[in-house]
């Protein structure tokens, strides 16, 4: 795929930090829109985790607690640090970092901290309300401004849906053309088969019958029929994914000069094809990594937490002539080790 156009003009991480400005005002203003909506989600993010640090985490004895802040807080931070230009040499060297193109999309990182301290704070009985009266006044201030503001058409969708469902089709991103491919020379309107000269490319198309049996996204069966070699070019792209048989035996298509579309010479006679997008190694390594990812979170959340052993240990009690005595040396000892415990209530020292 031609990869490297996602780092194409307007689309480099260096002209997307937060409120960057360049030659196109399209840009800034939806560059100043994103830059506004990050900061925003910082800032109340970080007031958040403030109140949840002065009435929450501070009153907890419970260590882990404390843990999980400081490490929200520093996933914040860091998220935080690469919108801003002065990360540009992460941008640059860490590999693959800069084809996530933009920024701002750290804001996606961001919102993971913003959920829990958000909820933290809400929780409460006493302020609760007054954070979530507030969060409901941000939040539908930001989705209306940017419902009025969006960076689409009312028509687009129409127009889309059309296209679909009379096999047009669409014009799709540069990025995402195989590699070698250029879409603006494809040809418009092109039927879903065309038959080519076998040899001359000025020549006349030889007669031939097709019957096409299926055309899914993901499958197309058709059959040829014709009294002369030829030439077939579906509508399609050569997309490594796609597997092409003709009457079952594996074939590499051809392609035309200055775009990918795919081209099967075929000979006289019957000839059935077929073209089916399957699953490549790099879509099974994801989908393994995306299965042990899930495993492993659910081993966390359904592990239960370990209990510390508590040991005790009693100074030995000088012998005193009262058996109260003796009784409270025991009682003070048993004391000891419900604290250690977190029980709040001490045993009750009975006489004898």
């Amino acid at each position: 795929m031609n990869i490297a156009q996602v780092l194409s003009k307007g689309l480099l991480p260096s002209q997307s930090f937060l409120y960057t400005q360049m030659d196109d005002p399209e840009h800034n203003l939806f560059n100043w829109i994103a830059s506004s909506a990050a900061v925003l989600l910082i800032v109340m993010t970080g007031i958040a985790a403030v109140a949840v640090h002065q009435k929450g985490i501070q009153a907890q004895e419970n260590s882990e607690a404390r843990k999980l802040w400081r490490v929200l807080i520093l996933l914040s931070a860091a998220a935080a640090v690469l919108m801003l230009r002065p990360s540009s040499i992460f941008w640059q060297y860490l590999p693959k970092l800069r084809f996530v193109q933009f920024p701002w999309r750290w804001m996606a990182i961001v919102a993971v901290p913003y959920a829990y301290f958000l909820a933290a704070v809400i929780t409460r009985r006493r302020s609760g309300w007054i954070w979530g009266a507030a969060v409901f006044v941000v939040i539908g201030g930001t989705a209306t401004f940017l419902v009025q503001n969006a960076w689409w058409d009312t028509e687009d969708f129409p127009a889309l849906q059309e296209a679909i469902a009379n096999g047009r089709g669409f014009d799709g991103a540069d990025e995402y053309d195989p590699s070698g491919d250029d879409h603006y020379n494809l040809p418009e309107r092109a039927p879903r088969l065309q038959i080519l000269p076998a040899d001359d490319p000025e020549g006349a198309a030889p007669a031939a019958e097709i019957h096409i049996e299926r055309w899914s996204p993901e499958e197309r069966d058709f059959r040829v029929s014709s009294r002369q070699p030829l030439r077939l070019a579906p509508r399609l792209l050569d997309y490594p994914a796609w597997r092409v048989e003709v009457n079952g035996q594996a074939v590499t298509p051809q392609h035309a000069d200055d775009y990918a579309q795919m081209i099967l010479p075929l000979s006289l006679g019957k000839q059935r094809i077929t073209l089916k997008f399957v699953r490549t190694q790099d879509r099974t390594l994801g989908m393994a990594v995306t299965l042990m990812a899930v495993l492993t979170l659910l081993a966390l959340l359904l592990r239960k937490p370990s209990r510390k052993k508590t040991t005790t240990r009693c100074a030995p009690m000088p012998e005193s002539r009262h058996s109260r005595g003796r009784a409270a040396s025991i009682a003070a000892c048993r004391c000891a080790t419900v604290a250690m415990r977190g029980c709040a209530t001490p045993p009750i020292i009975g006489r004898g």
